[in-house]
């Protein structure tokens, strides 16, 4: 089903605490790529949202790697002189902090040992586009290279991963090559050498609309949202969640039918907007505007009642001190009643409805005042809060 597995990369550790929340909240997980041993130090956000509903899927890449290598090899033996113009190593010093991947850092980055087939390292080093690094791990030597070439050889990787799992490749990084497409070595030479030409993005329509979805509920600055209720709304609107999902591959759907053929970028986004306007922030306000409808009836309706249809209302209130309680009573409890039905009703529209999720994230992650976070509590004591 659609939502179900990201596949992060090309790092081992996420690097936006927003972006992770926000992706916690349209991906079931997120798979992510991490070679035996390699030494994990997730912060604390990061932790919290795993610990609290599961997120992160940790996969070896070994398997994948030993495929892939093949192919960069025959890249880099038969476009060597033009590769090592570029991503030559010679005195280049590896990064002591992780760096980001991008071709315009200097300094070298680390591939692990552990996903460096041997082939693919001997042929780098021969070459001379890698040097090995022994200071940082106990398991063997990083293999150094340019943040380039270690860039496009994690895209290969997460494509052949992605391949094989259904898993869909997701970044963080907005200047990260696609993971997706046949990585030939035909390809990766054009890629280094930048001679690719540019894709349109026809597979990255599901993960793009979700990301869309949700971010078009999300408060502007997330740091300051509690990982809590990212984890809450993760683990109590599942029914929510899989209409949504269902919501967000139609539109991913219907984008890849009507423009399958489409070279043209902005012509491709345009189809984006609106399979996202049909299938997603249509409902999403044709919901509120009905859940608006149902407050403005309940306030409509409470003004309305009558004090002789509140018998059981009053019978209670005769027990604590006569007729005017006994009468303010009722009508209490009759609107108490009628906002009880109206959030019976509202909770079957969010239920039924694809926008109702978003609705939610919408309602539990939106700044508050303690007023007003004193009165949803008490609204939801009493059943009638969203």
């Amino acid at each position: 089903m659609a939502l179900q597995t990201g596949l992060y990369y090309p790092y081992v550790h996420l690097r936006d605490d927003s972006w992770a929340k926000a992706a916690a909240l349209y991906w079931r997980h997120l798979a992510r790529v991490v070679p035996a041993g390699f030494p994990v130090r997730d912060r604390a956000v990061i932790r919290e949202l795993n610990q609290g509903s599961g997120f992160l899927v940790d996969t070896d890449p070994r398997p994948v790697a030993e495929a892939v290598a093949p192919m960069f090899v025959a890249a880099v033996r038969d476009n060597a002189e033009a590769l090592r113009a570029r991503f030559a190593v010679g005195r280049r010093q590896l990064a002591q902090a992780s760096p980001r991947l991008a071709p315009t850092t200097r300094s070298l980055t680390g591939l692990y040992p552990q996903e460096v087939p041997g082939e693919l390292q001997d042929a780098l080093e021969e070459s001379g586009l890698a040097t090995l690094d022994w200071r940082r791990t106990h398991h063997g030597a990083w293999v150094a290279v340019d943040p380039a070439l270690a860039w496009a050889y994690k895209c290969a990787i997460t494509h052949e991963l992605a391949r094989r799992t259904a898993f869909t490749p997701v970044t963080d990084q907005v200047d990260a090559h696609s993971a997706t497409g046949d990585w030939t070595s035909e390809r990766i030479a054009d890629v280094l050498l930048d001679r690719a030409a540019s894709t349109v993005g026809h597979e990255t329509a599901e993960p793009r609309v979700a990301m869309m979805a949700v971010r078009c509920v999300l408060p502007a600055d997330l740091r300051h949202v509690p990982v809590e209720k990212i984890v809450r709304l993760r683990t109590q609107y599942a029914d929510e969640f899989v209409a949504f999902a269902a919501a967000v591959d139609a539109a991913a759907a219907d984008v890849v039918e009507i423009a399958q053929e489409v070279t043209d970028r902005a012509a491709f986004e345009l189809h984006l907007q609106g399979a996202f306007d049909l299938h997603v922030a249509q409902p999403l306000e044709s919901l509120r505007k009905a859940i608006n409808g149902l407050k403005m009836e309940t306030i409509s309706t409470a003004l309305t009642i009558k004090p002789e249809a509140t018998v059981s209302g009053a019978g209670l209130g005769m027990l604590f001190g006569g007729t005017a309680t006994a009468v303010g009573a009722g009508i209490a409890f009759a609107a108490l009643a009628t906002r009880q039905a109206a959030a019976r009703e509202r909770d079957t529209l969010v239920a039924s409805s694809p926008a109702g999720y978003l609705l939610r994230v919408e309602a539990e992650l939106k700044p508050t005042t303690v007023l007003r976070r004193a009165v949803r509590v008490v609204a939801r004591t009493a059943g009638v809060g969203i």
